[in-house]
């Protein structure tokens, strides 16, 4: 589009060029009529270019922005969803195109996916980066090339969102997500103390399991859980606290292990910081005879997500409840970012399309608790986009 604008340029030029030399025998004769010829012309060449200008702005409000989206890995559950949904609100929202990339969990394969972006001549961005750390290098790349970037689900480092003008961060604010987890757990054993509280010693026992350790998210979450209970006064003992790696499988192992050591009775809660931890969990709490609806032998258990496994999983009764981090409105979010730095406009609350909070680069979209008031209202969301 920009060669075609200069060829019509320089076009212009040589045509107004042609008519000045043309007309240099009769100026010195009638210098009035030359003076007016050269206003003439002047005025042509403005109109000219106004024409050319018009020509080409309306030629590209037509064309879809090429964004180059790079996924931490495509077979993780949540980001398998994520894509997914992603793909449906740029189809329906138009006027972007979107190249999907698979990092596959691997920091080299996603520097490799970025390159290849940039050489390719992306206009933006979207980058769910395998890791914290990995971000610096991926802002760094894209600042040289003059890409924007608009990270999303993994947040990079503050010194790096303000190292570099060019960059955005879609997500939610992962304390929030702990917060509402705790809360959901509070919740259940106040209002079922007697079968909450196994032991009777008026001491909430329970066991965390965690993502990758290390990991932004993961700090928030658990912080967030101690925060929480601390400050709505419930007196609790963390019997035990360790890794699965975001795994279903992996968790399934941990909670067997803290069974194993604790007895299911032991263990009056688990918080996990993720829904596939959760279900692994939910899982181990079924092979051993609990959470298969007697309310007597219950383990409760609440992760983050809304995964539909894990909606299913509420309303069997088996998992305790999760917190909906927002796809939805994250890829209505992501893409609209996306194509208002690529045109060059501010980002407000307004230019992001959907409840959020623009604080300077930071676009925040809430998480949901997700308790018997809108479980079946979220699961059919959730299926719906997923279909």
């Amino acid at each position: 589009m920009k060669r075609k604008v200069i060829s019509t340029l320089l076009a212009t030029a040589m045509v107004f060029s042609l008519a000045a030399c043309g007309s240099s025998d009769t100026a010195a004769t009638e210098p009035a009529d030359s003076e007016a010829s050269t206003n003439e012309t002047e005025d042509a060449a403005s109109d000219a270019v106004e024409e050319t200008a018009d020509e080409t702005a309306e030629a590209g409000a037509g064309e879809d922005v090429s964004a180059t989206v790079i996924w931490r890995a495509f077979d993780d559950q949540f980001q398998s969803g994520f894509r997914i949904i992603m793909e449906g609100q740029a189809g329906e929202l138009g006027g972007i195109a979107l190249d999907m990339q698979d990092a596959a969990n691997d920091v080299s394969t996603a520097n490799n996916k970025l390159d290849a972006a940039l050489t390719k001549g992306t206009d933006v961005v979207a980058i769910c980066a395998p890791d914290r750390e990995s971000t610096e290098t991926m802002a760094q790349k894209c600042d040289t090339d003059g890409v924007p970037a608009v990270f999303f689900n993994m947040e990079p480092m503050e010194s790096t969102m303000e190292s570099y003008e060019n960059i955005w961060y879609v997500g939610a604010e992962a304390a929030q997500s702990g917060e509402m987890c705790a809360q959901a757990l509070i919740n259940y054993w106040n209002e079922n103390t007697e079968i909450a509280d196994k032991n009777g010693d008026g001491v909430l026992q329970l066991v965390v399991l965690q993502g990758e350790i290390g990991q932004q998210d993961v700090q928030l979450r658990t912080q967030a859980y101690e925060d929480t209970l601390k400050a709505q006064g419930i007196e609790y003992e963390i019997l035990a606290m360790d890794t699965a790696n975001w795994d279903q499988a992996q968790a399934l192992d941990k909670m067997n292990a803290w069974i194993t050591a604790y007895g299911i009775d032991g263990i009056e809660g688990v918080l996990c910081n993720n829904d596939s931890m959760a279900m692994g969990a939910v899982q181990a709490c079924i092979n051993n005879g609990y959470n298969s609806g007697d309310p007597e032998k219950f383990v409760p258990i609440v992760g983050i997500d809304a995964n539909i496994d894990a909606l299913e999983a509420m309303k069997a009764g088996s998992l305790l409840g999760t917190v909906l981090n927002d796809r939805q409105n994250q890829s209505i979010a992501i893409i609209n970012v996306i194509k208002a730095v690529n045109a060059g406009q501010e980002i407000t609350e307004e230019t992001v399309g959907v409840d959020c909070t623009v604080d300077g680069k930071y676009i925040w979209v809430p998480y949901v608790i997700v308790d018997d008031s809108n479980l079946d209202a979220t699961l059919e969301q959730m299926s719906a986009l997923s279909e």
